[in-house]
């Protein structure tokens, strides 16, 4: 080998190896992609209130039509007692389904699942699900009656309710994890302190005459 070659070959040698050490240098300064999928809990919240999103006005419409039939009120175990109270609670409840739950879960939505928002419409469910649940007689649960669509969706609310409680439960959680700060201020009780009015004042010292000498 002539020293030309020689020199070629060591020339090309130390380029290859500029090269690999450059590549080593320059993956290891590139920053962490970030993940831009959202996290399992945040899924599951968009399921929830996207499912909630359909539920709530099928459930408005079965009561319609348990409330009407060609104008008139159905004739079955639901509108027995007092029907006027019945009757405004039903409207009361389409209303909450029609408006208030859909406002709410746009606002859950818009705020990217925020516990505050979260929890105002959890709070509203809880209301929701009580009333459909006393509409509901006994044993109308069972079997096949004129109630059974709108007792499966008193069962589709009560799931979906619980699915958000566990949401705001895990995100609770989370957040005082990363912040312990929250768990030690949140276990500290207030200082009471206590005025005691009763305590009579000191009488003021009398001046003592100055003695004649």
């Amino acid at each position: 080998m002539t020293t030309t070659t020689r020199r070629a070959y060591w020339g090309v040698l130390v380029m290859v190896f500029v090269l690999v050490f450059s590549i080593g240098l320059f993956a290891q300064s590139r920053p962490a992609a970030v993940s831009t999928s959202p996290s399992p809990v945040a899924r599951d919240l968009n399921t929830t209130l996207a499912e909630l999103m359909r539920a709530s006005p099928a459930t408005s419409q079965d009561l319609t039509n348990l409330q009407q039939q060609g104008g008139r009120l159905h004739r079955v175990i639901f509108w027995r007692g007092d029907k006027a109270q019945k009757a405004k609670m039903t409207a009361a409840l389409r209303r909450n389904l029609q408006f208030a739950v859909p406002d709410l879960i746009h606002d859950a939505q818009a705020s990217g699942g925020s516990i505050s928002t979260t929890f105002k419409l959890y709070k509203d469910l809880t209301v929701v699900c009580e009333s459909l649940d006393s509409l509901l007689p006994p044993g109308s649960r069972e079997g096949k009656t004129e109630l059974t669509a709108l007792s499966n969706d008193v069962s589709d609310m009560n799931r979906l309710r619980e699915e958000l409680s566990s949401y705001i439960q895990q995100t609770a959680a989370s957040m005082e994890s990363k912040n312990a700060q929250l768990v030690s201020s949140a276990g500290r009780s207030p200082k009471r302190v206590i005025v005691d009015d009763t305590i009579p004042e000191k009488p003021s010292p009398r001046k003592r005459r100055p003695s004649n000498q």
